[in-house]
């Protein structure tokens, strides 16, 4: 047998999936003449606006070599079936660490690391300060109906993470073996075979939430114990090495995690009411508490675990009538019902290139939605459910925003912008608002455009309080974004600010053991590491840890 890859092989949109009858006819072969043929990658292909179509990346083989002519010809080439994996890693089993092990947070860092580890034959205690999902998703329609926000139960905190009230989307700038076998666990519970081969893999918040019951399930079996609604109040320092942890159980609080009193950066926030805390032995912590936990960064910042400043980027969401999208990105006549929603990446330098605009996290045919951590700010991010059929397409523009000379500059930058939000909308999750047109001339709308944020909006001049180089960056950007999608300013709403774009602080860590690199057994993962960003890459960090394990009862 000889094989083969093909590059680029295409499909056209009704044929999707027709993957053998289209490689013969480019190969002039006969179907039966092509063997253990494999998609290894698709995406949509819509360079040519009203001709898009489906491009495929595939292996397979033959009983005889092929010399392929003309277009064929460019896209065929020899290969070979070898793969990475696990085993393969050369750090696998090298990282000493105690066969018990607490993870901290289940959104994807942690619960791929408990999942995994479990495998591998650790015992795990994993712990949320948030609630199941199913609960999750009750308090979060109760807070956009009443406005009363819940400080562990929201958003943002919760079973999934962060990432289970997003657009879902699934897709990695660079897959490796472990993304893959991220991509690979979801298929087995429960989510289309697709997520592995398609480039821009999108589950979307509706099938998130099964797959996250599935997973619950499978880390039960295994023997994994999960503790809802507890919280980390405290970790034990000694000589360098984590010796305890203080839990808290939050279920009767609801205001209590990062409520600041005094200092901005008082421990945690306001002393808990009505709650249970107990020290427990620990000889191994999995932090993985997402970026926006940020009392668990002036946790560690007042036991001395080295943190430091990074850079981040800040901006605002803006929405858009999908069918702008569709036309300007597919082209006319184009049946989206085949396609799907179109979606947009923009970027541009900015300010005589000393900064740029660029979108980020785009959902199409999706929905706004609060995202505060704290009480008395405002954040907004952008979410979709697995059809993506909303009206309305929405997505982040956003400027660098470079990392601060102090350890918190950025953290600080961040809350003052969500707190000034919060007062200009009117301090009830209303939101601040205004058109791109309206914006560039530097003035309030008198009416606004319909929107898919649920708390409602409020007309405002974004110039008089959000930061004004991130204004005359998000500006400059605006007009150049016009230029390659006509209407983009016309057509354009803006509601503030996106400012959860990734965390401003990083855990620092070593890349080869995952641990502190001044804590033992201390290890850090996924998006408040400050590390990965996305739901893959955070629960590839999981996996990567557990494969490199090595259970020892003494360190």
């Amino acid at each position: 047998m000889f094989t083969y890859r093909y590059r680029e092989l295409p499909v056209a949109l009704e044929k999707k999936g027709e993957v053998r009858s289209a490689l013969a006819r480019e190969l002039r072969l006969n179907p039966e003449q092509i063997f253990n043929l494999e998609v290894e990658r698709f995406a949509l292909d819509s360079r040519r606006k009203g001709a898009p179509h489906w491009s495929y990346n595939v292996i397979f083989e033959t009983e005889r070599p092929l010399r392929a002519s003309g277009n064929a010809a460019r896209g065929l080439i020899a290969a070979s079936r070898e793969r990475e994996t696990l085993e393969s890693d050369p750090l696998t089993g090298s990282v000493p660490m105690a066969s018990h092990v607490d993870v901290i947070g289940a959104g994807p860092a942690g619960l791929w690391a408990a999942l995994h580890l479990l495998r591998r034959g650790f015992t795990v205690d994993l712990y949320e300060q948030g609630k199941p999902v199913e609960e999750r998703f009750r308090d979060i329609r109760r807070f956009f109906a009443e406005r009363k926000f819940n400080g562990h139960s929201n958003v943002l905190f919760g079973e999934g993470g962060a990432g289970a009230f997003s657009d879902g989307k699934l897709n990695t700038r660079s897959r490796n073996i472990f993304s893959e076998t991220v991509l690979r666990d979801m298929v087995e519970f429960g989510v289309d075979e697709n997520v592995v081969t398609f480039a821009k893999p999108h589950i979307g918040t509706d099938r998130l939430v099964l797959m996250l019951r599935q997973i619950r399930a499978e880390i039960a079996r295994l023997g994994g114990k999960i503790h809802f609604n507890t919280a980390l109040e405290d970790v034990e320092i000694k000589d360098g090495r984590v010796t305890a942890i203080k839990m808290r159980d939050v279920a009767s609080v609801s205001h209590a995690l990062n409520s600041a009193a005094g200092s901005p950066h008082a421990l945690n926030g306001a002393p808990a009411l009505n709650s249970a805390a107990r020290w427990q032995k620990c000889e191994a912590l999995v932090l993985a508490t997402g970026h926006s936990a940020r009392g668990i960064y002036e946790l560690l910042a007042a036991r001395g675990v080295a943190l430091e400043s990074k850079a981040f980027a800040m901006g605002v969401r803006v929405e858009h009538p999908q069918a702008l999208i569709n036309l300007r990105q597919l082209g006319k006549g184009v049946d989206t019902r085949l396609t799907g929603a179109a979606e947009y990446f923009l970027a541009t330098p900015t300010l005589n290139k000393t900064s740029s605009a660029y979108s980020f996290c785009m959902c199409p045919g999706g929905v706004l939605v609060p995202c505060a951590s704290e009480p008395g700010t405002l954040a907004t991010n952008g979410m979709s459910y697995s059809r993506r059929n909303g009206h309305t397409a929405n997505g982040a523009i956003v400027v660098p925003v470079e990392a601060s000379e102090t350890t918190f500059g950025g953290l600080d930058f961040q809350r003052k912008t969500e707190r000034d939000a919060f007062d200009v909308g009117g301090k009830n999750y209303t939101a601040p608002a205004q058109t791109i047109k309206a914006f560039l001339a530097h003035h309030a709308d008198r009416n606004l455009p319909k929107t898919t944020y649920p708390c409602g909006l409020v007309t405002c001049n974004m110039w008089d309080w959000l930061d004004k180089k991130i204004c005359s960056s998000l500006a400059e950007g605006f007009q150049n974004f016009d230029r390659k999608i006509p209407g983009f300013i016309e057509q354009g709403l803006i509601v503030a600010p996106e400012t959860r774009t990734s965390s401003p602080v990083r855990i620092t860590r070593n890349n080869d053991t995952l641990e502190s690199v001044n804590t033992q057994g201390l290890f850090v993962l996924g998006e408040g590491a400050g590390y990965s960003g996305g739901i893959v890459t955070s629960a590839a960090d999981g996996v990567r840890l557990a494969l490199r394990a090595k259970r020892s009862e003494q360190r």
